[in-house]
């Protein structure tokens, strides 16, 4: 009984194992950010400059990450996962022994690429250990923990800092890539590679593009996220000031990020709970209108030096942390929804690297906007942008329902013509079995196929051939549940029973015949 209380991503051994990974890397992440600034500032004494160019050499890989996916779709993911890990956890100890910030920028440039890299092996392998429908609640469970970890992260940070010194920190920190190895290298599924390998490299890197462009969902959310990050960049850029202008001290930034924080997990918890009922753009036009309204009540508070407790605005950063959960968590959802398993690394390197480039960006127009018209009036600029997209949103594609993601066809809803697709994977995360995805390959096993579980041995049993059957209908008959495979048993025998034994088979044309 107590197995029913464990969600059900969770309940599959490959997520936890990926889970973990992903919990232990990001709280890691966040103490590594903290000693790198303080290891910037007080040790080697460095300037506004100096941490300038740390930033950007941690952001700049984004921006290559398109051009990465293409080989990380030519791997198997669970290899991709464990060189990533072991050579980042190389150069976090290199951070150990760094002479200075341009070693260090360095160091951070080379470990963001591999970083970015593994990220999108991270979604490929999400999607190949959990069943397409697990594939928003485990969405959940990830922002759910991430959210958590950026509460925990630089409190933590600051007290290892506090106790040790900062290059101890970054120690930790590559113990926690060696979590990560360890956790992949005992992965039981990994993704095939793709098939295409002997395509042109640009033309599998226009593949990504195709598919993204092709789908007018995937095209109406990068524009949307696009738009979105780019305002929210243009505020959240000057949090610094915005805090005292408030008439805060500056110790409540800290304080402001983990209220942010909090009020993810929170709105995390509640996704989890309701998301599968409610419309995905909806949910996210909604989670903007709330964002907007948040921002433009800052906005008019700095603009008319209006003084509110700080407690209260703590609050109020909690709820802007519960509306962005609908967009952390929608997003995931839908580009997994529009996305062919085997495209997975290249469409998820397209949507996240876009809204980057203008993330770079938007800092540098939002000090300039500071100076030409004033912090408050900043935000209520960026207030009405967010309210205006979320009415476009809600207007434009308020009524797209939630679907699945694909096994890889082409359904007819927009996606281009693309490679033979995978079937979908398989992994339930039922205590009582485990079954896995057809194609899929078992670590360190030399069979193309891993063992499916009695479900498929009863279809062989009955009489169906799943090795004369072609891709498409092996897809179907492994995606049946066992209540599914129980009543096309019942069907097949009493076929059988009203004729004769040639009658329910179709032995020379297994793709035409009945119930083959």
């Amino acid at each position: 009984m107590s197995r029913k209380r464990v969600p059900g991503p969770l309940a599959g051994r490959d997520f936890r194992l990926l889970y973990t990974s992903t919990v232990v890397s990001g709280l890691g992440d966040w103490l590594d950010q903290v000693a790198l600034l303080v290891l910037v500032i007080t040790v080697w004494h460095g300037g506004a400059g100096d941490l300038a160019l740390v930033v950007a050499a941690s952001m700049l890989p984004l921006l290559a990450t398109p051009f990465l996916a293409v080989l990380v779709d030519r791997r198997q993911s669970r290899r991709v996962l464990i060189l990533t890990d072991l050579v980042q956890a190389g150069l976090t100890l290199g951070l150990v022994v760094a002479p200075g910030v341009y070693w260090a920028a360095g160091l951070v440039l080379v470990r963001s690429a591999l970083g970015s890299v593994g990220g999108l092996a991270g979604q490929i392998q999400l999607r190949v250990s959990v069943p397409p429908d697990g594939v928003q609640a485990a969405t959940v469970l990830l922002q759910t923990a991430m959210q958590s970890v950026k509460i925990l992260g630089p409190a933590l940070g600051g007290l290892l800092i506090a106790l040790m010194s900062p290059r101890a920190v970054f120690a930790a920190n590559a113990c926690t890539f060696l979590v990560g190895v360890i956790a992949a290298s005992a992965l039981r599924t990994t993704s095939s590679p793709s098939r295409n390998t002997d395509l042109h490299y640009f033309r599998e890197l226009g593949e990504g593009f195709q598919h993204v462009f092709g789908s007018r969902l995937l095209r109406s959310l990068l524009f949307v996220m696009c738009s979105l990050m780019f305002v929210v960049f243009l505020y959240d850029s000057m949090a610094a000031l915005i805090v005292p202008a408030l008439g805060m001290g500056t110790s409540y930034i800290g304080y402001m990020v983990s209220a942010v924080g909090l009020g993810g997990v929170v709105g995390s918890l509640l996704m989890g709970r309701f998301a599968a009922r409610l419309r995905p753009f909806l949910t996210m036009a909604g989670s903007v209108l709330v964002i907007g309204c948040i921002i433009v009540v800052i906005g008019f508070a700095i603009v008319r030096e209006i003084r509110i407790d700080s407690a209260i605005w703590l609050c109020v950063i909690f709820l802007l942390g519960i509306a962005s959960a609908g967009i952390l968590v929608t997003f995931p959802s839908v580009v997994h929804s529009e996305t062919p398993v085997e495209l997975t690394g290249r469409v998820w390197a397209l949507m996240n690297s876009a809204p980057a480039v203008l993330n770079v960006l938007a800092p540098a127009l939002a000090a300039a906007l500071v100076v030409w018209v004033g912090l408050g009036s900043l935000l209520l600029l960026a207030g009405a942008a967010l309210l205006l997209t979320a009415l476009v949103v809600a207007v434009r594609l308020g009524g797209v329902p939630h679907t699945a993601p694909p096994s890889g066809a082409d359904d007819g809803a927009g996606r281009t013509d693309g490679p033979t697709p995978e079937p979908a994977p398989l992994n339930s995360g039922a205590p009582h079995r485990e079954t896995r995805a057809p194609c899929v390959k078992r670590a360190g096993s030399s069979t193309e196929e891993i063992t499916m579980a009695d479900k498929i041995d009863k279809l062989a049993e009955a009489g169906f051939s799943l090795t004369d059957a072609n891709d498409a209908q092996q897809a179907v008959l492994k995606s049946l549940t066992e209540d599914e495979v129980n009543v096309l048993l019942s069907v097949k025998s009493r076929v059988e029973a009203a004729g004769s034994d040639v009658e329910g088979h179709s032995v020379s044309d297994p793709s035409g015949g009945y119930l083959w």
